[in-house]
């Protein structure tokens, strides 16, 4: 378990008290950060800090938030939704107190062990949760693709099926041809609004498993980012949304195709017309 410490600057000898307390209730199982050297960019290394940590501490003193650092502090805290504690030191204010209404607050390292200890199991537990609920959401999503490739393939096909049922049916007379030829240009339309679906199933796969990688790195493992490398780096694996996309490609060639043709053999019928039309 992570703990990230915010304390003004002149409680330093006091809260290395409180961090051998903690170290010592917890017999070493808190890592323990802080940041204590003051640069220009600061801010970014605490950030950088709180977003790996568990819980932030506030140690609370005298005057503590009015300090402008331990302010942004507390900001940038709850802005990373992270669990927020105070643990009181011996000259804790009034004031102080006051400003910790939004979380707990606890009179020593003993006292805030026992809930640190069962709110990162309970927070684990809870992560967990989403993460089988987000894996398990993902494989929807595949499942509802390859219903909309299904539908797609049937619906185009269809549509170029009964053209060619049409032409063939009123012996592929000019009228036969240009109905082939409008029934044709909707299954060229249709492949736009099927590829358009695709696109956006792949974004909302990519956007979950964003969520997905997030939740690992706080579950402390990198399961998924470890399988996408392999894939990607080691046996050239090509995306769902490339392939399909492709295929979608190849149809709609194959469609076009078949307009041509039939444009031409149009052509052809209206050109035996015109020494008729001559006469």
């Amino acid at each position: 378990m992570k703990l990230f410490i915010c304390n003004r600057t002149i409680e330093n000898q006091e809260v290395k008290s409180l961090i051998d307390d903690l170290l010592k209730v917890s017999e070493n199982a808190f890592a323990i950060q802080r940041e204590t050297e003051h640069s220009d960019n600061w801010k970014n290394i605490v950030e950088q800090k709180m977003n790996e940590s568990d819980f932030i501490v506030f140690a609370i003193g005298k005057e503590t938030f009015q300090s402008d650092q331990l302010k942004w502090e507390y900001a940038k805290a709850k802005q990373l939704n992270k669990q927020i504690v105070g643990i009181k030191l011996k000259e804790t204010t009034e004031d102080s107190i006051l400003f910790c209404q939004g979380f707990q607050v606890f009179d020593n390292a003993q006292q805030s062990f026992k809930y640190l200890t069962k709110t990162y199991e309970d927070d684990r537990k809870l992560k967990f949760e989403q993460y089988k609920m987000m894996v398990s959401s993902t494989e929807k999503v595949t499942e509802s693709r390859m219903k909309v490739n299904n539908l797609f393939f049937t619906i185009t096909s269809s549509i170029l099926s009964v053209g060619f049922v049409l032409g063939k049916t009123f012996g592929f007379t000019i009228a036969a041809t240009i109905g082939m030829f409008v029934l044709t240009l909707l299954s060229f339309v249709v492949s736009f609004f099927w590829e358009r679906l695709i696109d956006s199933y792949g974004k909302l796969n990519t956007g979950k498993f964003k969520v997905i990688d997030k939740i690992e790195k706080q579950l402390r493992t990198n399961m998924f980012e470890d399988e996408w490398k392999i894939l990607t780096e080691e046996i050239n694996y090509e995306p769902n949304t490339q392939t399909e996309t492709k295929v979608i490609t190849y149809f709609r060639t194959f469609i076009i195709i078949v307009g041509v043709l039939e444009l031409i053999y149009l052509g052809y019928l209206l050109y035996q017309l015109i020494p008729m039309c001559n006469l």
